[in-house]
């Protein structure tokens, strides 16, 4: 487009009707017009929705991630020798080398 349109197509613009079409919302008008109460009620639901999920999934991440090592530390102590399901009193000899083995690894 030469710059000689595009001033034509600029200048036959009405601003008010630009600005018109860019507020407008389908629907019911009184309903749903930016700044409305229920403008604020659905943008708040909406928050209210997307927060609760992030939260859930954060919390099945991190129930998930427990899970796994404790399975972890399990399978550890049970390769050591130590029965978890008895009164074995290395048992939290065999934590404490778990744990010192994981952090000499994490650094």
């Amino acid at each position: 487009m030469s710059a000689d349109a595009w001033d034509n197509f600029i200048a036959s613009l009405d601003p008010a009707a630009v600005e018109a079409e860019r507020m407008r919302v389908h629907g019911d008008l009184d309903q749903e017009r930016p700044g409305s109460r229920a403008d604020h009620e659905m943008k708040f639901a909406h928050d209210y929705v997307r927060n609760d999920f992030w939260a859930r999934m954060r919390g099945e991440r991190i129930r998930r991630t427990v899970i796994s090592q404790i399975e972890d530390a399990d399978r550890e102590i049970r390769a050591r020798g130590f029965d978890l399901d008895g009164d074995d009193h290395d048992i939290e000899a065999a934590i404490r080398s778990y744990s010192q083995q994981h952090r000499k690894a994490a650094a």
